[in-house]
């Protein structure tokens, strides 16, 4: 008896979260605080040249970073030069983090990010990528995260690989760090950066896939590029902590 009246109680719980919409106020006092880290940190940019071109070509890339850095790189992007289009899963915490990002101006791309469900077979997922191939074509960049929940945090999948060879456009790995920050205990160790402090980001070099790619070339693309945002993330907190 005691157990029912407890589980009623907690559903009551979870149904008064469900109507009470804390995303919204939550996502932009957490984007005004996020403002704040970036104006209050002193920024560098490294190979800043490399997206640089880019913007003055008008051309598309594909803007790749780790998941636990998901809040801290919009401060990377340049809104006045191009639009900025976000891959943001539905699930988990997709919504609180689509709602801080659209803050920032950055426009959303919804559905599955994981590379199992970046095929015709998962709907989600062929919503999203059909939405990023339309983005990449149209001339504007797409972010997305290289590594997915659950994890494991820091290894690349296959799903961006397939994407820059369905769309020909070339990847460009991205790292960010400040001096001051929290990291979670968490499959990504989520990072929230602090004000007050030193900050860095690292662009690395394009990355092409050819359309003709083979599943053995395109693993080894995948291994290229997760080699290549471990070295620039650790380059990114090396930097900032050294000083």
């Amino acid at each position: 008896m005691a157990y029912t009246r407890f589980c009623l109680k907690l559903n009551f719980r979870r149904a008064l979260l469900k109507k009470i919409n804390f995303i919204q106020p939550m996502s932009f006092i957490f984007f005004v605080f996020l403002k704040f880290v970036h104006i209050t940190n002193k920024w560098k940019h490294l190979n800043q040249n490399i997206p640089e071109e880019f913007w003055d070509k008008e051309e598309p890339f594909i803007w790749v970073h780790w998941h636990g850095q998901s809040l801290m790189l919009p401060k990377s992007w340049n809104y006045k030069r191009q639009d900025l289009f976000a891959l943001v899963s539905r699930h988990g915490d997709g919504n609180f983090i689509a709602s801080v990002l659209s803050n920032f101006g950055i426009k959303l791309i919804r559905g599955a990010g994981n590379p199992k469900k970046l095929g015709v077979k998962e709907k989600g997922g062929a919503m999203a990528l059909r939405g990023m191939l339309r983005v990449l074509k149209s001339g504007h960049s797409v972010s997305l995260t290289a590594d997915q929940p659950p994890g494991p945090g820091k290894i690349s999948g296959l799903g961006v690989i397939a994407l820059a060879k369905m769309s020909g456009v070339p990847i460009i790995p991205v790292a960010a760090s400040t001096s001051r920050r929290f990291e979670f205990n968490n499959w990504d160790n989520f990072t929230i950066n602090l004000p007050f402090g030193r900050g860095l980001v690292v662009w690395g070099e394009p990355i092409l896939v050819n359309c003709d790619a083979s599943k053995e070339e395109m693993e080894k693309k995948r291994k290229f590029l997760e080699k290549k945002l471990l070295k620039a993330h650790k380059e990114a907190k090396e930097e900032v902590d050294n000083k």
